[in-house]
């Protein structure tokens, strides 16, 4: 289903899980949160609208047959589910089988799993995750999030923070973000491991700044490829926000042939992707 942009489709997309039964509207303060949540978007100038995530199950599903199907599905990438989230720092709610719940969980499974299911055979387990976390009203420091790694639990955490109102690819982009968050933990024991391979690659005079955090809470909006070297405005908050966001906008089919298109004439960046790429195949089994 396409991701709504105006508060006035609010009811639609979030009520919809509720089959012939006419649901109570969303408060006056949640409608207000939903279209602060749409205008906040960091990915909302870059998203193909017209992008859609077929649901994974019928519109009335519960969220107990919502959470057996992401099981079965997950178990087949020999991975398991988890529906809490207990980290210092950390805060989450689970879903409950409200209306709005099971509709949050339906379109954050609809985006997740598929994301997941592009990885080649054994990745996951070559890498050292074993859980992905499906949460709601994540936040990490008290920064709403819709995801996080979390490589002390195995995990990578994925949310419904008012996913409805924001570009559905562009949260698949994020799901491939946050996973090479976990690869590169896993690979230097450090999420800002300043690797010399990688920065050799940036033309001179590319400059990085204070960290990822810094974006949060600014109305952020997250243009592609502003210089030659980035794929986007994001990549320039840090080598390690670079490295995500290169890995995410190759994994992601909105967003793959746009970085596809720049590399022709960026040969950093095409550099950039060409070792991501040789990370991703040093993880499969065919390697």
């Amino acid at each position: 289903m396409p991701a709504c942009r105006l508060p006035s489709c609010l009811a639609a997309v979030l009520l919809s899980a509720c089959a012939n039964v006419v649901p109570p509207a969303p408060s006056a303060a949640y409608t207000q949160a939903f279209e602060r949540a749409a205008q906040q978007d960091s990915m909302r100038s870059e998203c193909d609208w017209d992008v859609r995530y077929a649901p994974v199950a019928s519109q009335d599903a519960s969220v107990a047959q919502l959470q057996a199907i992401a099981t079965a599905r997950l178990a087949a990438m020999q991975l398991s589910p988890a529906w809490t989230l207990a980290m210092p720092g950390s805060e989450a709610h689970a879903f409950t089988d409200s209306a709005q719940d099971r509709a949050g969980l339906q379109l954050l499974l609809s985006i997740v799993l598929p994301a997941m299911e592009r990885y080649p055979a054994g990745v996951f387990a070559r890498t050292g995750l074993r859980h992905v976390v499906l949460v709601k009203d994540l936040s990490v420091e008290g920064q709403r999030r819709l995801a996080m790694p979390a490589p002390e639990i195995d995990s990578v955490v994925y949310a419904d923070n008012l996913l409805a109102a924001m570009c559905p690819s562009g949260m698949e982009l994020r799901v491939h973000h946050e996973y090479y968050h976990f690869i590169e933990y896993r690979l230097f024991d450090d999420f800002y491991y300043r690797d010399p391979a990688w920065l050799a690659l940036n033309p001179p005079g590319t400059a990085y700044g204070q960290g990822g955090a810094t974006a949060y809470g600014k109305g952020f909006q997250n243009l592609g490829h502003p210089q030659p070297g980035l794929v986007s405005l994001y990549a320039a908050y840090g080598p390690e926000e670079d490295k995500a966001e290169v890995f995410g906008w190759m994994l992601t089919p909105a967003y793959a042939l746009r970085l596809q298109q720049w590399t022709a004439f960026d040969p950093a960046l095409l550099a950039k992707r060409q070792l991501l790429m040789d990370v991703l195949s040093s993880k499969t089994d065919s390697y």
